[in-house]
């Protein structure tokens, strides 16, 4: 086509008169005339908005590209209809053929009838329809119409979008390709060739996905494709592969549930797929294998093996038929624990110990009240308690027919006058700094009888009397050496330490019960789960029937399953961090301040622990006490949050030390709240000026070494106390009856709150002692001997099958003898 020559012939016609032949000249010529606004140029096309350049589809203005059959290239706004109909050219002509005049002319002869036939209404509407309306992106002349039979082609907005992102998919930038096709979408959703972009898009990044080992995504997108278009080519292979590597995967990891989980998933998706009957086949096998196993033991062993088969398969039938018999012969109690004792022995130097040497070991007295002292409680080694000379000598009576686990004999009263010097050994580890200080012989008048003299009137001594006894023929750890087990711990408690590991401690039942018909639960198996994901998981899933803890946050779901139950402590626990005065800087007042300002109690109890507003248990400290006790001092004020002050108090406290930048150690035991909490701690201490440094320990190793008298920065610490006022001193010393050596004393960060500490252990008057320890309240919260953090109601759960356990309780396992369990195996929901 030559623009130029096309116009100039337009003119002429029209200067001659002769309108008629304009027609003939072609539509292309007048829309390249009112496209180029007047001006006698050349005009081969326009581009869309942005000149030259290639456009940027995602973000230009919507447009179509429509070719003329001269090969002029037209920029437009978006045509309509979209797309245009099918145009039939040879139709069209064929039906302009009926009104062209006829070959001798369209005028008649005198008297007959003209042979022209003009067009109809229906013909005109169809010569209205033939036209498009065009509207050029620029240009002062815009709008005009064409015939159809002038396109050559409509390149339309969305096929230019489908294309870009083919280039786009390409390369492998799916997400360009995505916003590709997502515009499409928008724009026409039912498009001619998107789903079958869609649905490649979604194979390769799936594919592409699974090989840069994000399967969770690869899965997803091959799932919304199977959805789409179950049918896909190579779909249902690439499904089977990605599912079976995961299930093997699972397998091997021993997580069985996740690995049927993913099994069933993979079934509907390719059900006639030969890897599904090769998983499915391994799982089997396992559980066949184990049963088998399970049919050549006995006992404790028989029962393991056909827990682990149904654990791998819940249909297996033979296990499934063996297991209640292997149950009944041995109803084995699972515990998930936050920790275990490590090592276990006859002491308690941990929340472990104070939980696990209960079920091992009797004290001389149950509790610390009148029926246990007249000897009426059972489960203590005391017949009988009698005091006299102002309470400094006391008389133990036993009672008869309570035998070590070894078998040897009997308790007698020199295990328990054994009990009492180690206690005064710092060797040892039963070794306590308060106790030696305040005995001054033991005597033994006969096998079953104990006569303690003391060097001064105790508070309450028979608050003493609640701790393990070993074996007098044993070593400090409670064992003696056996020919052919080494080393066995010997205890005289209803159960017996059948294995200890790392993770796992497992207690078989001692038929020296009291009860005539001895415990119920024949085995007790402890297991510590590193964070409350995973021991909320095994208790959801079946694996443990009994958990220790629950986080404040996890109750809502707890309570709300009806398989569950849930239990609470009597006593709330309280946190807080301890401070080693044996460092220079912390004994720096300001600084204690320092740290103390920086933290957001409030803040972090609501939003991280509870999830929900204080209320009257769980909320902010204000000193050593739980609120509302008889030694809590009720006028003391919560402590408060200025971050401000907070650094103005350490840049006060580097002054006064001429210290550089203060960086400290923050230990912290394996428990939620700690772990929850001490990444905040350590961010707003550092906006003050203070560097911590987390360590996490695990709670059993960090509380002995620490009650050990260990050197130490900052200590997180979590503890419950029934006498709190007793036990003051080991609250705010983690070391204060470690041997002398070692310097706990110094150890307390405030010489004020040191010499209030000993006047208390010098009391021998419940008044006074309440005095002091009120007195202690109300000062620690400008001395800050430690930096209180919140108190805390606590939780446990268990499972219906599990019948015992009430609603609260001041110990885990408190009345545990009468506890029963029914057989039961966690089964696929589906």
């Amino acid at each position: 086509m030559r623009p130029l020559q096309n116009m100039t012939t337009w003119l002429e016609l029209i200067r001659s008169g002769r309108p008629g032949q304009v027609v003939s000249l072609g539509i292309s010529t007048l829309i390249v005339v009112l496209g180029i606004g007047g001006i006698p140029t050349p005009v081969l096309g326009q581009n869309p908005p942005g000149g030259g350049a290639k456009p940027d589809l995602l973000r230009s203005t919507p447009f179509d590209r429509v070719t003329l059959i001269d090969g002029t290239v037209l920029i437009v706004d978006p045509v309509s209809p979209r797309p245009l109909p099918p145009y039939d050219a040879e139709k069209e002509r064929k039906q302009k053929q009926a009104f062209r005049p006829p070959a001798e002319g369209n005028i008649g002869l005198p008297g007959s009838k003209s042979k022209v036939v003009m067009p109809g209404e229906a013909e005109k509407a169809a010569e209205v329809a033939s036209q498009v309306s065009l509207h050029l992106v620029e240009g002062e002349i815009r709008d005009f119409k064409v015939k159809r039979g002038t396109i050559k082609k409509v390149e339309y907005f969305e096929d230019l979008l489908l294309a870009e992102g083919d280039r786009w998919l390409a390369t492998r930038d799916y997400a360009k390709a995505f916003e590709c096709f997502l515009r499409v979408q928008t724009r026409e959703p039912g498009w001619v060739g998107l789903d079958d972009r869609v649905n490649r898009l979604l194979f390769e990044e799936g594919s592409a996905a699974l090989l840069d080992g994000d399967g969770e995504r690869g899965l997803r997108l091959l799932r919304e494709l199977f959805g789409r278009k179950p049918d896909y080519p190579e779909l249902a292979d690439k499904l089977a592969k990605a599912y079976g590597t995961r299930a093997d995967r699972a397998f091997e990891l021993g997580l069985y549930a996740l690995g049927r989980k993913i099994l069933h998933d993979l079934e509907p998706l390719a059900p006639n797929h030969p890897v599904v009957g090769e998983v499915r086949e391994r799982f089997v096998s396992r559980a066949r294998q184990l049963t088998e196993q399970a049919m050549r033991q006995q006992g404790p062993a028989r029962l393991d093996a056909l827990v682990e088969a149904l654990r791998v398969w819940p249909k297996f039938e033979e296990a499934s038929r063996a297991y209640p018999a292997a149950f009944t012969s041995m109803p084995t109690l699972d515990v998930g624990v936050i920790d275990i004792p490590r090592p276990v022995g006859p002491w308690i130097h941990s929340p472990a110990d104070d939980r696990v040497s209960r079920l091992l070991y009797v004290p001389i007295l149950a509790r610390d009240d009148n029926e246990s002292a007249e000897g009426n409680r059972p489960g203590q080694l005391a017949a009988g308690i009698e005091s006299s000379n102002l309470g400094r000598k006391i008389v133990i009576q036993l009672r008869p027919g309570i035998n070590w686990s070894d078998g040897s004999r009997s308790v007698s009263a020199n295990d328990i006058a054994r009990a009492f010097t180690d206690r005064t050994e710092p060797a040892s580890p039963q070794y306590n700094a308060r106790w030696a200080e305040s005995i001054e012989r033991v005597e033994v008048p006969d096998p079953t009888q104990v006569e303690l003299r003391l060097n001064r009137a105790l508070l309450k001594p028979n608050s003493w009397l609640l701790d393990p006894v070993g074996p007098a023929h044993g070593g400090w750890d409670g064992r003696v050496a056996t020919g052919d087990q080494g080393r066995r711990l010997v205890s005289d408690g209803p159960f017996e330490l059948a294995t200890a590991t790392a993770d796992e401690v497992q207690l078989h039942a001692s038929d020296r019960s009291e009860s005539p018909g001895g415990t119920k639960l024949r085995r007790i198996r402890e297991t510590r789960y590193a964070d409350a994901q995973s021991a909320l998981g095994a208790l959801v899933r079946g694996e443990i029937s009994l958990l220790e803890h629950v986080p404040a946050n996890r109750l809502p779901a707890l309570t709300a399953s009806p398989e569950l139950k849930v239990g609470r402590y009597s006593t709330p626990s309280m946190h807080r961090i301890a401070l080693d005065g044996r460092n220079p800087m912390l004994r720096n007042r300001a600084l204690r301040r320092g740290l103390s300002y920086a933290i957001n109690r409030r803040m972090l109890l609501e939003e991280t622990l509870l999830k929900h507003p204080p209320d009257a248990v769980n909320l902010v400290s204000d000193g050593p006490f739980v609120k509302g006790t008889i030694a809590d001092a009720p006028d003391v004020l919560p402590l408060g949050y200025d971050p401000l002050l907070a650094a103005m108090l350490v840049a006060a406290a580097k002054k006064e030390l001429e210290a550089g930048p203060i960086k400290l150690t923050l230990e912290y035991p394996s428990i939620p709240e700690a772990q929850a909490v001490v990444p905040k701690l350590v961010e707003a201490l550092k906006l003050v000026g203070v560097t911590l440094v987390p360590v996490e320990r695990r709670e059993s190793e960090l509380e002995a070494e620490l009650r050990a008298g260990r050197k130490f920065d900052l200590a997180y610490r979590a503890s419950r106390s029934d006498e709190p006022v007793l036990e003051l001193g080991a609250y705010l010393c983690p070391g204060y009856d470690a041997p002398s050596a070692v310097g706990t004393l110094a150890s307390v960060a405030s010489p004020r709150i040191l010499q209030l500490l000993l006047e208390l252990e010098r009391s021998s008057e419940w008044p006074t002692a309440r005095g002091i320890a009120i007195q202690i309240d109300r000062e620690s919260r400008d001395e800050l001997p430690v930096l209180p953090l919140w108190q805390l109601e606590d939780h446990y759960a268990w499972r219906t099958r599990l019948k015992g356990p009430t609603e609260a309780t001041g110990k885990l396992y408190e009345g545990i003898e009468s506890w029963e369990i029914e057989p039961w195996f966690a089964v696929d929901p589906w």
